[in-house]
């Protein structure tokens, strides 16, 4: 082979990498994989998450049993209803879609309700438990308090074990320069069909609920220690499971998968959530 079509062949080995960076561009994607609108939908979400322990702070500070029965109801109706709409209307949208149209969706879902649907959901199952304690019927000898906890658990595993994981690996693989659409488009489906089983055990726990109302008041079995120190387990579980994600992102950064604005958006979702988290537990200084 002579040295001009060895020089030819090698320069022809990298258009690929070219034409997928030019490519890039023309979309309006930012460097490192994410479009233009990522960063703007993320701090959209980050600030829709802030309102609602920030309102079950103040219906705590101001020991007001109205607006904290208006906070615990209105974040479960959201949440229940981001769930609902994502299985019963998006999921058949998306089912109707090429992998590339499933993956555009990912690309605007995922941002928009990073931070929203973690923080209705803690938000619900705070004030929730607020609520009970209020009202003198959180007692471990009542069967329907007992259900709902188990339901409680099984949304907070279903929530911060998977589809919170599976969030943030649709977000580091959008973040690469050639991502795997098959892989996003498949963990975009899972949260799909979650969000959907999620959407069923709260229409069982509006049934729950509605037999809690009818309790007779008794001596509450939980105290302001015992709720922080499950503040303290679930934080140390959620914030586990991140930073686990959060190597691996590394790791690909270091591989040269990822660029620095990639890892910087993983760590504004970090700390976002620390401050969500840390806005519910500063409720436990006016209970």
């Amino acid at each position: 082979m002579s040295k001009e079509q060895d020089s030819s062949t090698n320069s022809g080995s990298s258009i690929p990498s070219t034409a997928k960076i030019l490519a890039a561009q023309h979309a309006g994607a930012e460097p490192g994989g994410f479009p233009a609108y990522t960063h703007r939908l993320l701090l959209q979400s980050f600030l829709l998450g802030l309102i609602p322990p920030i309102v079950l702070l103040v219906a705590i500070a101001l020991k007001s049993l109205v607006l904290l029965t208006y906070t615990h109801v209105m974040s479960a109706v959201m949440w229940t209803g981001f769930d609902l709409f994502m299985a019963l209307i998006l999921g058949r949208v998306l089912g109707s879609l090429d992998i590339g149209g499933r993956v555009e969706v990912a690309k605007r879902l995922t941002p928009s309700t990073f931070f929203i649907l973690p923080s209705l959901s803690a938000t619900t199952i705070t004030a929730g438990i607020y609520l009970a304690m209020s009202l003198g019927i959180f007692n471990f000898s009542y069967f329907w308090i007992i259900a709902a906890l188990l339901i409680v658990t099984i949304l907070t595993i279903q929530g911060f074990v998977i589809l919170m994981p599976n969030s943030m690996r649709i977000f580091i693989e959008l973040a690469k320069l050639d991502p795997k659409k098959e892989r996003i488009a498949k963990l975009n489906g899972i949260n799909i069909k979650i969000a959907g089983l999620q959407g069923a055990f709260q229409i069982a726990i509006i049934f729950i609920m509605v037999n809690i109302s009818n309790l007779p008041s008794a001596a509450s079995q939980l105290n302001l220690p015992e709720i922080f120190y499950a503040l303290v387990v679930f934080a140390a579980m959620f914030f586990g499971i991140y930073l686990s994600i959060y190597r691996s992102a590394m790791k690909g950064y270091r591989n040269g998968e990822l660029d620095k604005k990639a890892i910087s958006t993983l760590r504004f979702g970090l700390l976002g959530h620390i401050i969500i988290f840390l806005i519910l537990g500063f409720t436990l200084l006016f209970a």
